[in-house]
């Protein structure tokens, strides 16, 4: 059952009952050992979404009844009085409270692509018995779950005949694969008259090969590379791909509906779904969704009160015989448990699936699982066995955290026939070079007093955390970024005046156009209103994520058809899809957290095929002794660690903290060799507490 749905059931038994000053709280903790809960002192019923999503239906229904029984007999615990009510509200489990929660063993096999079915054994109460009935791939002899054991590829001299793949199974059967040859890639031609690169003839190649092989097929190549190009050329060859459906961040769609014509023609017209409501139409071979239409959604109606369920019905697409299903941008599927990505998986049960993103993961190693489950079953059968095969741990305070891909080199080997990358040093394309430089700046006298207000405060309160023991907790975790997040927003504020003389600078000495990546929506305003005072003459254009995906692509074009002009674009809504590579100089404004968030926009919106340029100039404007110092550190030991699972190079270190813990630290340090004093607010705080 869907979280919206749980809250639909459960609001309407509240009502139904009188207990409308009851309200409801989602917990979507995985490892709280909980389905529902009630809080007799919260006047709550509390719900596990995590659980909610991956239980079955009727188990939710009863869960809910259970707990509202409790709710209509407060202090009646699970004696016969609560019994008799909870049956008269349909519950069949009448036993004492239990966690209610799946074993690990039933949760693996749901994040790895299992459907689970429930049954019941019946004494005095329905007690859940759960059996797993299919998975996504099965030994063609046995039905036994497909497990790769070993492999051996066999190469036919023939140029036009098919290699062969032999699979031994762990089963002890073997399943032989055959891989196509000779596809005529290499005569693809745009409307316009562009013909694709070698490297992008070998990625085709490699996704028909991979396919014939796998379930999935994956091109995670470096930005700017042509990703898309790649898949749409083996579509193009391959009619019995047909229907498709290519599911995209919201902001590129329209994107994708040009390059299909452009590289494919009329007669592969898609139709674009942009909401929950739009019907499919029969008969096309391609079809354009978002990941957002994915994601449950619910709507309060206004007269009668009642809680709608809006989200997308996927059986409208199975309908249509979807046979590939291509995930653009796939790290958006990186949750397992994600109510989004178990839609997604009933879609691709019965497809195939080309994904592609040039950084399927960000953070953890474990948030490459799902793609590669979808992609190569046989391979990653199970997200447990990943965790522990494949996935780096370290202990922090005692704590065990989780890294990225361990062994990385025999990683990509295991990889090599499902996923291909390679970066732009790789390629026979002359692609522009990257200058990195942080130029610094001081705060103002107001902000830089702000500023110290803030961090002294962090300091106090942080200080009481570690005192109660209580640093490593997911809450004390969850507000020191909240608390940063502030200090961030006031230095965002207050380098305003620095960029804007960088900026005027800029225009001054060259006859270029330049882009300004902004995190807040109001720093991008005032930069915004200030730089259209001051520079009239020249064209400012503003690209937000409160734009639609249609406004967003039509301000890429004009800012690409003009020669002189000034972009002030969100970071995170600039990251994905958009192609600027007319300019070759960005300023990043503001920092972000993950260094793949930063390099997708800039140098990846820029260093794409096409440019003319011989160098992409990212300029960091930097607030001397605050949190951008702190972030610059610790965003550049992430890029090397990405780097090192998915490029060349050496293993860095792993960094032993989150990013949270790390950042906290550092203000620490600062603050103690700043030699400051706690604000006098702080004090009193503290104080309070202490008494």
């Amino acid at each position: 059952m869907q979280r919206n749905e749980a809250v639909k059931l459960c609001r309407e038994e509240l009502d139904k009952h009188s207990l409308t000053d009851w309200h409801i709280r989602l917990n979507s903790n995985p490892e709280a050992g909980f389905l529902g809960m009630c809080s007799y002192k919260d006047k709550c019923i509390i719900l596990n979404t995590h659980h909610i999503e991956i239980h079955p239906e009727p188990e939710v229904i009863n869960t809910i009844r259970h707990e509202i029984a409790h709710a209509l007999c407060i202090g009646e615990g699970h004696n016969e009085v609560w019994a008799t009510k909870a049956r008269e509200l349909g519950c069949t489990n009448t036993a004492s409270c239990s966690h209610l929660a799946f074993t690990s063993e039933i949760i693996d096999a749901i994040r790895s692509g299992a459907d689970v079915e429930v049954t019941y054994e019946t004494e005095t109460i329905h007690k859940p018995k759960y059996q797993i009935t299919r998975l996504q791939d099965k030994c063609d002899f046995c039905g036994k779950v497909a497990k790769e054991r070993t492999s051996n590829y066999i190469t036919n001299k023939d140029p036009f005949k098919p290699d062969e793949k032999f699979i031994w199974l762990e089963c002890g059967h073997l399943q032989v694969k055959k891989i196509p040859k000779g596809t005529p890639f290499a005569t693809l031609e745009s409307t316009d008259g562009k013909k694709p690169y070698p490297f992008q003839v070998d990625g085709m190649n490699f996704i028909e090969a991979a396919l014939a092989i796998n379930k999935g097929a994956a091109i995670f190549d470096e930005m700017g590379l042509g990703k898309t190009i790649q898949a749409l050329g083996y579509l193009k060859f391959h009619p019995e791909a047909f229907p498709i459906l290519i599911v995209t961040p919201s902001n590129v769609k329209f994107q994708w509906f040009k390059e299909i014509l452009r590289w494919m023609g009329d007669e592969y017209l898609a139709q674009i779904i942009n909401t929950s409501k739009d019907g499919v139409i029969p008969g096309l071979k391609v079809y354009i969704s978002t990941y957002d239409i994915f994601t449950p959604k619910t709507k309060k109606m206004a007269k009668s009160g009642k809680i709608v369920n809006q989200g997308f019905d996927i059986q409208k697409l199975i309908d249509r015989g979807i046979k590939t299903v291509l995930l653009d941008e796939c790290q958006y599927i990186k949750n397992p448990d994600a109510s989004r990505t178990q839609q997604i998986r009933k879609l691709v049960k019965a497809t195939k699936v080309i994904a592609l993103s040039g950084t399927p993961w960000k953070n953890r190693g474990s948030e490459y699982y799902t793609v590669l489950n979808m992609l190569a079953p046989m391979k990653f059968p199970s997200h447990d066995g990943f965790l522990d095969h494949w996935v780096d741990f370290y202990y922090d305070s005692g704590f065990l955290k989780q890294g990225g891909i361990k062994r990385p080199a025999e990683f990509k080997e295991y990889i090599k026939d499902i996923a291909i990358r390679r970066e732009i040093a790789d390629v026979a394309v002359e692609m522009p070079d990257v200058n990195r430089t942080l130029t610094y700046t001081e705060l103002d006298n107001w902000a830089q007093t702000e500023y110290d207000n803030e961090t002294s405060d962090f300091v106090a309160w942080y200080n009481d955390a570690v005192i109660g023991g209580d640093e490593n907790s997911f809450e004390v975790s969850s507000n020191i970024l909240a608390r940063l997040a502030r200090m961030r927003h006031i230095t965002g504020l207050a380098k305003i005046p620095a960029t804007e003389a960088y900026v005027e600078t800029f225009l001054e000495e060259t006859d270029r156009k330049i882009c300004i990546f902004v995190h807040h929506v109001d720093v991008g305003s005032i930069l915004v209103k200030n730089l259209t005072k001051k520079f009239p003459e020249t064209k400012i254009l503003q690209l937000s994520s409160e734009l639609s995906a249609l406004e967003r692509f039509q301000i890429q074009e004009e800012f690409n058809g003009t020669d002189r002009c000034i972009l002030v674009a969100s970071t995170l809504a600039s990251g994905e899809g958009i192609n600027l590579q007319t300019c070759a100089d960005a300023v990043m404004h503001e920092r972000q957290w993950n260094p793949q968030n930063e390099d997708q926009a800039a140098p990846g919106r820029f260093r794409r095929i096409g440019s003319e340029h011989k160098m992409v100039n990212v300029t960091f404007i930097t607030a001397a002794g605050t949190v951008d110092e702190i972030l610059a550190g610790i965003v550049e030991r992430k890029r090397a660690y990405f780097h090192a699972a998915m490029n060349k190079g050496d293993m860095p270190v792993w960094s032993q903290g989150s990013i949270a813990k790390e950042l906290a630290e550092g203000i620490l340090n600062s603050f103690k060799q700043s030699g400051k004093s706690i604000t006098k607010a702080a004090q009193i705080l503290k104080k309070d507490k202490a008494s």
